[in-house]
């Protein structure tokens, strides 16, 4: 993938969650005010997904307590998950979708958060590579992240954050991404 800088954090979650805990399915959480059903996008279709993790109750606790090392540089993210009641990630190559039915189901997709509350609090057009995080929030906190990456119509990164996120410590993530492990070194085997 060739957007860095904007999808770090994305990347950050992702490979936290495929190394910490795996992929688990789960059903729950879809009544939460941070759930957004990524999956419904159309632009992904079963068949295309080379990752799909949904993860919510015990495999988030596993996620947050391997996150947290000795000396103690995790700990930030591992906070982070902890307050998570739910971790969706969707991505992969769209075989069956062109580039207008692709820009159409973001442009739905970006109409339907927005009209449902979400935020957006980030946005990247750069030369065929599109960039959107969201967040909503609930009672002075965020309830929910979701962001949409489409790298040239060749690869669609879909994330949903959904569960008590403080904004403190995810602006600590944030400010440490540049730290943590890099998605493509860890979807290649290195480390």
């Amino acid at each position: 993938m060739k957007i860095r800088h904007p999808a770090e954090v994305v990347a950050v979650v992702v490979v936290v969650v495929l190394v910490a805990a795996g992929t688990a399915a789960a059903q729950a959480g879809t009544s939460h005010p941070g759930y957004y059903p990524i999956e419904n996008m159309g632009v992904l279709a079963k068949g295309d997904l080379e990752v799909d993790i949904d993860l919510t109750g015990a495999m988030l606790q596993v996620a947050a307590g391997a996150m947290q090392s000795e000396n103690g540089e995790d700990e930030d993210l591992a906070k982070l998950v902890a307050g998570l009641e739910r971790i969706r990630v969707q991505v992969g190559a769209p075989q069956g979708a062109d580039a207008t039915t692709i820009a159409h189901s973001f442009d739905s997709a970006i109409s339907t958060m927005e009209g449902a509350g979400w935020s957006r609090i980030l946005r990247v057009v750069d030369e065929g590579e599109q960039v959107y995080l969201f967040a909503r929030e609930n009672a002075g906190r965020i309830a929910g992240l979701t962001a949409l990456i489409n790298d040239e119509n060749e690869e669609i990164v879909l994330v949903n954050l959904v569960g008590d996120i403080d904004p403190v410590v995810l602006g600590k993530v944030i400010a440490k991404a540049d730290r943590l492990p890099d998605l493509e070194q860890f979807m290649a085997g290195g480390n």
